[in-house]
């Protein structure tokens, strides 16, 4: 296992057994079996590992996304509600941990660096990214009880006279 890895699986098992804010480096760096100087060559803060799986999330998403034959909305929301999913643990004890945050950063990392064209589209942009997060803390705030393809349908509805932004 890479050793952003280990440190990343290291600081999720730490949360499911401890509050965010009391975890530290040494912990951290402890249970995945590396020297603190270690940590610090990788990351420069717990926040940061966070948002280093969740990129890793988000590129799993756009690499899946790409290699379709033909993006379609349906397709679209699918896809993205299908890889929160498989990350549903990890997703949820982040959220628990009051770190959600990060998620709406990383998206919105993302996004605008592939979209942002002009003024206009920042807005639409912004616009979208609130909705992709927000839908994301409402289904983990219903304990993910609805599957992606009941996420799907939801989303097609209230959406059904907008396209989303990666469509365009």
């Amino acid at each position: 296992m890479k050793t952003k890895e280990k440190i990343t699986v290291s600081l999720t098992k730490l949360m499911q057994e401890k509050k965010f804010e009391t975890i530290t480096v040494k912990e951290i760096s402890e249970k995945a079996g590396i020297y603190r100087s270690t940590y610090y060559r990788n990351f420069e803060s717990k926040e940061d590992i966070i948002k280093y799986k969740l990129s890793m999330i988000m590129d799993e998403y756009l690499e899946t996304y790409d290699n379709q034959e033909e993006n379609t909305k349906k397709q679209y929301f699918t896809i993205i509600f299908n890889i929160f999913q498989k990350y549903e643990s990890f997703l949820k004890i982040i959220h628990q941990q009051k770190q959600s945050y990060l998620i709406q950063q990383v998206i919105h990392e993302y996004f605008q660096k592939l979209l942002l064209k002009n003024k206009t589209e920042q807005y639409d942009v912004y616009y979208h990214i609130g909705g992709i997060y927000n839908f994301l803390i409402c289904w983990l705030e219903n304990d993910m009880k609805e599957t992606p393809e009941q996420l799907t349908e939801i989303a097609m509805e209230i959406t059904k006279n907008k396209t989303p932004y990666l469509l365009r």
